[in-house]
């Protein structure tokens, strides 16, 4: 589980370069594929206490109508996380639900592939998932396809 660990943290300490590299940005830069919404993205573990705070984006909202039920959930509401091993495109797949049951999207492949492994094992145990930003659709620009929401996940990591 070692090389499994150290993939979850290298993956953690990118989410937190992702937001460090927000803060040296051009603020005139546009590039909506690589740059679009890096200050919300962070990550940090704390081992002594083996907690590890997440901020990452929510995915597969173009799906079920996803962006149109946004409003669903406020920034700081909790939010459902379901492992869901049957899922035919990642058999990692995490999703992501409200707490009356409404499908929220999904986390991350990438985060899925490297967390749940650990879940799995047990060595990781989610504490909390809230709703850290959100965007709606028609807050967006006319040419976007989908709203945007990320989400605080609030771990422990026991190794």
């Amino acid at each position: 589980m070692g090389r499994a660990i150290e993939a979850f943290l290298d993956f953690v300490e990118e989410l937190h370069q992702k937001h460090m590299q927000a803060q040296d940005l051009d603020p005139f830069a546009y590039d909506p594929e690589h740059t679009e919404h890096l200050e919300q993205f962070d990550g940090g573990y704390a081992p002594a206490s083996g907690r590890v705070v997440l901020c990452t984006e929510v995915k597969g909202l173009r799906y079920e109508e996803r962006s149109f039920h946004l409003e669903q959930v406020a920034v700081g509401d909790a939010v459902e996380l379901r492992r869901d091993p049957e899922n035919i495109f990642n058999a990692n797949n995490f999703e992501l639900y409200t707490m009356g049951g409404m499908t929220l999207g999904t986390l991350p492949a990438m985060l899925c592939n490297v967390l749940a492994p650990l879940y799995d094992a047990g060595i990781v145990q989610v504490e909390s998932v809230t709703a850290s930003y959100i965007e709606q659709l028609e807050e967006r620009s006319r040419y976007a396809k989908q709203g945007v929401r990320f989400v605080r996940l609030v771990l422990h990591l026991t190794a």
